[in-house]
């Protein structure tokens, strides 16, 4: 019986050697087993600590913005020209490339002086017609110049009789006897807005020998004025062509 355990011993032996010369390693027959852990990562986990858990860091963060899109490049291919080995390819950028269309400058005009309301009405439809930006209209408190002809005052009414006959007979007309002021019993004649206007007055009661006289007078008077910009690519001064004849010449300077 000896023998048959030694020779057990001596077989156990040979296979250990074998194994240990083929260089295999004998795994356990019992692998390890870790013991169970509540919570953690690979652990037991209770049903009401699910609740409590806090969330990880693939949970919490937020869903990612969805990629934007590339502008469109618009590519045209043209077949080829005679001569041409190959086609034409004709590339449109985005219009969010292409470069902006340079800003025309403008410069700001006033006109001051208009006489009357539709005067300024009628400057703001022909200047806004040619292609000027109508900025800002008004009217102001002023004083304007007058030219007032007339003949000179007598010593009372009744030696003027004569002369108010006199102008009746001649086919003039717009005159009467002043009754009261510095110029009683003057004639006046007119009052006219143009020093032009009052001598043509002027050499027309000459005409028949009588002594007239023109007086230069400040009356109070409303002035209209009006704010334009003028595209600085065209001519400075071409905006006058647009305005009536009577006032095109009117005065004009640079904004404030």
């Amino acid at each position: 019986m000896k023998w048959f355990f030694a020779g057990l011993v001596l077989a156990n032996l040979a296979l250990l050697g074998w194994n240990w010369s083929q260089g295999d390693v004998v795994a356990s027959p019992f692998p390890e087993t870790a013991a169970p852990r509540r919570g953690g990562d690979g652990g037991l986990t209770l049903l009401q600590e699910l609740d409590s858990r806090p969330a990880t860091r693939a949970e919490s963060a937020p869903p990612s913005a969805p990629p934007q899109e590339a502008a469109a490049v618009d590519v045209a291919v043209r077949p080829p020209q005679a001569g041409n080995a190959a086609p034409e390819v004709a590339v449109e950028m985005p219009s969010s490339e292409r470069g902006a269309a340079p800003e025309v400058t403008a410069t700001c005009y006033r006109l001051a002086g208009f006489e009357s309301p539709e005067a300024v009405a009628g400057a703001v439809r022909a200047l806004a017609r040619g292609g000027a930006d109508i900025r800002g209209q008004g009217e102001v408190a002023g004083e304007t110049k007058r030219y007032w002809v007339m003949l000179s005052p007598t010593t009372t009414a009744a030696k003027a009789e004569p002369t108010l006959e006199r102008l009746k007979r001649a086919g003039i007309k717009d005159f009467y006897l002043i009754r009261s002021g510095d110029n009683r019993n003057a004639i006046s004649l007119g009052v006219y807005s143009s020093e032009d206007s009052a001598k043509r007055r002027l050499r027309q009661i000459r005409d028949l020998n009588l002594n007239a006289r023109v007086e230069e007078i400040t009356l109070p008077a409303k002035r209209w004025w009006l704010e334009f910009g003028w595209p600085d690519d065209r001519k400075a001064t071409s905006w006058r062509g647009l305005l009536a004849k009577d006032v095109r010449d009117i005065r004009s300077q640079a904004c404030h």
